[in-house]
């Protein structure tokens, strides 16, 4: 599988996830999370939490909904990951 879909894959278990616990997570944390885990930005650097990680959390979104066309599951991104004053990241 391709790098940038093991994370779009990755980003969308974790968003269901959180959507199953009704848990939010803002772009920082998930910077952390996916340092923590080994994943790398396509420049091969660690996220920083600043527009990579948010262009990530909208290229997520975009590959569910206007791609597999699953428009729940997209909702679940949409809501699972927030800017830090709590506007949803994917937009």
């Amino acid at each position: 599988m391709i790098k940038i879909n093991q994370k779009k894959l990755y980003i969308w278990r974790l968003a269901s996830f959180l959507n199953q616990h009704d848990m939010k997570m803002s772009g920082e944390e998930l910077a952390d999370h996916l340092n923590r885990n080994s994943f790398l930005t396509n420049y091969g650097t660690e996220y920083a939490g600043g527009r990579g990680t948010y262009k990530l959390i909208k290229e997520t979104w975009r590959w569910v909904n206007d791609e597999l066309l699953l428009q729940d599951e997209a909702e679940k991104i949409a809501t699972a990951f927030v800017k830090p004053d709590g506007t949803y990241a994917y937009e």
